[in-house]
């Protein structure tokens, strides 16, 4: 047996994983207290989600899937940032920034960036915006440290989200008085949390009052941290380093009416990286530089306004919002190259504001006609995106001290799209039939998608690029979605849903404008690009034993006319220029199956079981697709010896990835598969204070989040610095007086 182990250290770390637990259930005392009276009751509980409608419902009553991360999950699992939210969470993952930029947005099934509907408290998150090695803004992700609830809805969201949820819908919580209070009449919460894998350090202070019909909350964050200390990383190798700082704050102020709960929110975040980009320098076309470093700096504020409705006139129940919002980010570059033909300086400037103001509104009615019991749900979302961007870069030669503003053949300051307008407007009406007593609900829906693309007047982007083909565009859409859920026994039910996606072409796809005459490249615009569509089939079974729980899933997702962004279409016969377009792929598919297991085994221990597998394919070239993520799977041990103490040890699991390569037939990087243990501990030392603990990654293995890789080629020399991090210690505290 030794010599098998050592043979095989993946199969070492497996029978680790597997004799630790075992060893750890025969260990348990024989006299141990039988909790099962306890665990039934936690199995049997039928958690209350709100993403899927848009208003409560208990997860037996959804037709589709949807997973439930609230402030207890995120204290149990010791998660200090939204990528570790969902470690434990197959199919779901964050897209990464390289070693420089912050989050780009979640992935759920395959589908990420802009095609996943990021929404704070039900107002839409900006979209994400990148351009070449040195512009990327990111999705400006709130701290975990004031996010009370997360709920991640798997799969199109269209009919009731709109044409950003093709791929899914990410619905973020915040902090709010009544979480706070709970029955007393003021509250403060003081939160420590830190890190070794990043040097992580986050502070957290949020307090509340309530007198007579109103409340107020104030709460605010602060973390620091620096570049990820990865695993297995050679001596020898000139990490990038990284000074991040993220400072956010919290306003609430609410008003109980006879109407309701009025509420008025103001939030703000701030985010500041100071990066030392070394991992490139001496190679590609970076070979003559000897310093790049990266000061990026983003602020984002909202102004937000809503209230939950009461039963007024025919409305039931509802919510209703406005809010304005705006984002700015600014990123600057500076390198040095002292060894090229002309020895230079570079300076690079990029400025992106995102402005949006809007209003929406969600509500329901009972009805019962013809004896049958229906939950009738309506609603509407308007809003208006002022969009503006500019890229600034001088060239100075070391030599004579000579200053240009044209660098690589490109004429500074210049826009890459022109200045633009965006106007969207859905309206939709969605119904639950309860076609008898006991029996199935059906939930037909449609959803009425209007977008309108409009470019400003600018003479900037018009003198850089005078031949730009840009184009106004405006489309509409309808988007259907039918969903059956059928209890066939007390604690079993069917699922399926047929449900239609939509996503409009985005600013930065339909007019761009990008010429680099130095390397004899150029991106133009696409007024014909068509917007994408998707259809889903769904269907799966939630069963709820005494002291089991089993959800499995099978989806296939089709979407035509998808968006590549600035693929190669060819060479300019009069040039020789390059041309990069974002254009329309005829058709890709995407398929899986999840599963999910809850098993009380007696003596205060509980299995957890979570399996994801996906197969994407570009149904023209038969090429897989490189957005995804190889099969994995999650076993999690817990073990509750008193009401107020508990351990987990996790094991991830994931395979190999197949071979993955571009369009032409060059190869990309794929990940190698991985073993990965983690233990954590969370204890009540009193009433109103916890501590939480991990030691996370035990066999300090290393490997990659898939979606941090995406799109790499295999000798991108930034590889070793995307891995994760070596074996690493997180810890958070909470007091609560």
């Amino acid at each position: 047996m030794n010599h098998l182990l050592d043979t095989f250290p993946r199969f070492r770390r497996v029978f680790t994983a597997i004799a630790l637990p075992a060893l750890l259930i025969a260990a348990a005392p024989a006299g141990a207290q039988d909790d099962s009276e306890e665990t039934e009751e936690a199995l049997d509980l039928d958690r209350v989600t709100v993403v899927a409608y848009r208003q409560p419902r208990s997860l037996s009553e959804v037709a589709g899937t949807v997973t439930i991360l609230d402030a207890d999950r995120i204290e149990r699992d010791v998660a200090l940032d939204l990528q570790d939210l969902v470690r434990y969470e197959p199919g779901v993952s964050v897209d990464g920034g390289g070693t420089r930029f912050g989050f780009g947005g979640f992935r759920i099934r395959g589908l990420g960036g802009n095609r996943t509907a990021l929404v704070v408290d039900d107002v839409p998150a900006p979209d994400r915006f990148l351009v070449g090695n040195f512009a990327d803004t990111g999705r400006g992700l709130l701290e975990l440290g004031l996010a009370h609830r997360v709920e991640i809805l798997r799969g199109p969201a269209s009919t009731i989200y709109g044409s950003k949820a093709l791929g899914g819908v990410v619905a973020v919580s915040l902090l709010d008085a009544p979480d706070l209070l709970a029955t007393r009449s003021h509250a403060t919460r003081i939160g420590l949390a830190g890190g070794t894998d990043a040097d992580r350090l986050r502070t957290t202070a949020a307090t509340a009052a309530e007198s007579g019909d109103w409340d107020m909350m104030l709460a605010g964050a602060a973390q620091r941290s620096g570049e990820i200390d990865v695993a297995d990383l050679p001596d020898d190798f000139d990490r990038d380093r990284q000074d991040r700082d993220q400072g956010a704050a919290l306003l609430r102020l609410g008003r109980m009416t006879g109407a309701g709960r009025l509420r008025l929110t103001v939030d703000g975040i701030r985010d500041t990286r100071d990066t030392d980009v070394r991992a490139l320098l001496g190679t590609g076309r970076f070979r003559n530089t000897d310093f790049l470093a990266g000061d990026d700096r983003r602020n984002q504020w909202r102004l937000l306004l809503d209230q939950e409705l009461a039963a007024v006139g025919p409305v039931d129940r509802g919510e209703w919002r406005v809010w304005h919002q705006r984002t700015d980010t600014l990123q600057e570059t500076r390198e040095r190259r002292p060894t090229a033909r002309t020895p230079v300086s570079l300076y690079r400037r990029f400025e992106f504001r995102q402005e949006t103001t809007g209003a929406g509104a969600d509500l329901e009615t009972d009805l019962a006609i013809g004896g049958a019991s229906q939950r009738l749900g309506y609603g509407f979302e308007l809003q208006r995106t002022e969009l503006e961007q500019l890229r600034f870069a001088t060239q100075t030669d070391l030599e004579t001290g000579e200053t240009t503003t044209s660098v690589l053949g490109e004429q500074f300051p210049l826009r890459d799209f022109p200045r633009t307008r965006v106007t969207e407007f859905g309206a939709y009406l969605h119904d639950e039939i309860h076609l008898w007593d006991g029996g199935p609900m059906l939930s037909p829906g449609i959803r009425f998608e209007y977008y309108d693309l409009e470019n400003r007047d600018d003479p900037l982007f018009d003198s850089r690029f005078p031949d730009a083909r840009v184009t106004d565009l405006d489309t509409t859409a309808w988007t259907p979605r039918l969903g059956l859920v059928w209890p066939v026994a007390p604690d079993m039910e069917l699922f399926g849903q047929y449900a239609r996606g939509f996503r409009s072409p985005p600013f930065g796809d339909v007019n761009i404008g990008l010429d680099i005459p130095l390397f004899n490249i150029r991106a133009i615009a696409n007024p014909d690009l068509d917007p994408e569509k998707g259809r889903t089939l769904e269907a799966g079974l939630r069963w709820r034993g005494p002291t089991t729980r089993i959800d499995v899933s099978l989806f296939r997702n089709r979407f035509d006319d998808f968006i590549e962004t600035r693929a190669f279409v060819g060479v300019d016969p009069m040039t020789g220029t390059l041309l990069f377009q974002s254009v329309n792929r005829d058709k890709v598919r995407i398929e899986g199956a999840e599963l999910r297991v809850l098993q009380a085994l007696g003596r205060d221990f509980t299995l957890e079981l979570a399996a994801e597998w996906l197969r994407g394919e570009d149904r023209t070239t038969g090429r897989s697709l490189p957005a995804i993520a190889p099969p994995q799977a999650i076993a999690a041990l817990a073990w509750t010896p008193r009401a107020d103490l508990e351990f987990r040890l996790m094991t991830t699991a994931t395979r190999d990835q197949r071979r993955l390569a571009t369009e032409d037939g060059d190869a990309l990087f794929s990940a190698p598969g991985s073993t990965v243990l983690d233990l954590t501990a969370r204890w009540d030392i009193a009433a109103d204070l916890r501590l939480s603990a991990g030691l996370f990654n035990l066999t300090d293995e290393r490997y990659w989040q898939h979606a941090n890789v995406i799109g790499r080629p295999v000798d991108d020399p930034t590889l070793p610095l995307l891995a994760e991090p070596g074996t690493n210690v997180r810890v958070m505290i909470d007091w609560v007086f």
